[in-house]
């Protein structure tokens, strides 16, 4: 079939969870024989050997803009009924795209990446009667609503409250309008029918790459711990700074040459408090991040904010790694606490479920090997696509 889909932005390379979960569906439906189409932002994106490496799966239409924050924009939002978040990627260079490229050409089904790109849906209704589908990586409004609850400065609180309820209005009322609103978790479709119990809502999650699966087990007796997450997406560096300044040095008291190593973007200006800096390695992006943790005893997912499914821990489980994390973390995967994964969800908890860890008082390769089997069953991106596959063409068949 022939598949047009609009992205916030270039879907490669696949480093972040975002563009992992685009990038998937691009190439594991292309696999599967279908004719796909991208229109997106460029962002900051500006390598040609990336967009060669798209094109080998789908041809792709680039609008040259940038989606940034600025506190002009967001003071002007303040009279707007859409959320900032989101209102900044309404913008008339894609409307006339878009308006344009459906003129002269025709597709099977339209597939839109979250609500940031939603508002397209008018414009593409008035240019054709193609099946439009939504697909939701994140319930905005959760993430909205945990960020201002979790606030200390009371302007930030306040207006991500005015955010909040802006959301509460905005996202549902915009999900009814596509003919099917996929969401990534069972958490986020039960929370989003609240507010809107006749949406056309299924849920397919992301996926993972089967190459996982075949990295060998190799848990070592060390106190290596690993934290993969770019710090520039504020849930990650919220979660971090919390593990640093409230669990870390209790852990350090017990077992002093623990090592915690920072994967991901790490922003010049987050800090690290003296206590424990000595015990922190940041690493950034490295070529081969599986062959740099392979070897380590255990990955944190600290996360207090938060929606969709976190698909650094589907990635961790399937390459034989343990994992704790919180509630949030693991909202959206059902895994079964000292099973499959360890949950925590205080500073006293995360200390001390890591220290028993790090003491042998859990079957180590045995919650590994579970893990990893879960993940398997029930994650693997061949899997995924099928699904996908199967929902558009129950669209198109009415």
């Amino acid at each position: 079939m022939k598949i047009l889909q609009i992205l916030p932005k270039i879907p490669y390379p696949p480093v972040d969870g975002h563009n992992k979960s685009m990038w998937g569906v691009i190439k594991y439906l292309a696999e599967r024989d279908h004719d796909i189409s991208i229109i997106c932002y460029r962002q900051n994106v500006n390598s040609d050997c990336i967009i060669e490496e798209i094109s080998k799966y789908a041809k792709l239409y680039i609008i040259n803009i940038a989606t940034k924050n600025n506190i002009l924009g967001a003071l002007k939002n303040l009279f707007s009924e859409v959320p900032y978040n989101l209102s900044k990627y309404n913008r008339t260079e894609m409307k006339d795209y878009v308006i344009n490229h459906l003129r002269i050409n025709n597709y099977d089904i339209i597939h839109v990446t979250n609500a940031h790109m939603g508002w397209v849906v008018d414009i593409i209704k008035s240019c054709c009667s193609t099946p439009i589908i939504l697909r939701q990586e994140n319930l905005e409004l959760s993430i909205m609503k945990r960020y201002y609850q979790s606030q200390k400065h009371l302007l930030l609180k306040f207006y991500s409250f005015i955010q909040y309820k802006k959301f509460l209005r905005y996202e549902p009322k915009l999900c009814s309008q596509f003919e099917k609103c996929i969401m990534i978790s069972p958490e986020d479709e039960k929370k989003l029918k609240i507010f809107n119990y006749k949406i056309n809502s299924t849920v397919i999650p992301i996926g993972v790459e089967s190459e996982l699966f075949d990295i060998p087990l190799s848990l070592k007796n060390n106190h290596k711990i690993a934290h993969i997450g770019s710090l520039d997406w504020y849930p990650n560096r919220d979660g971090l700074n919390w593990f640093l300044q409230n669990i870390y040095s209790d852990i350090l008291k017990t077992f002093p040459n623990t090592q915690l190593f920072l994967y991901g973007n790490v922003t010049e200006n987050f800090q690290i408090n003296q206590e424990v800096k000595n015990n922190v390695v940041i690493r950034g992006f490295v070529e081969n991040i599986w062959q740099e943790i392979k070897d380590f005893n255990l990955a944190i997912v600290p996360l207090r904010i938060g929606s969709g499914i976190r698909v650094k821990i589907l990635e961790l489980l399937a390459a034989g790694i343990n994992v704790i994390t919180t509630d949030i973390g693991k909202e959206g995967i059902n895994l079964v606490d000292e099973k499959e994964i360890l949950i925590a969800n205080n500073e006293k908890d995360f200390s001390q479920k890591i220290i028993k860890y790090f003491n042998g008082f859990y079957d180590a390769l045995s919650i590994a090997e579970n893990g990893r089997t879960f993940i398997k069953k029930n994650y693997r991106w061949e899997i995924i696509a099928t699904k996908f596959e199967q929902t558009y063409n129950e669209l198109i068949a009415k």
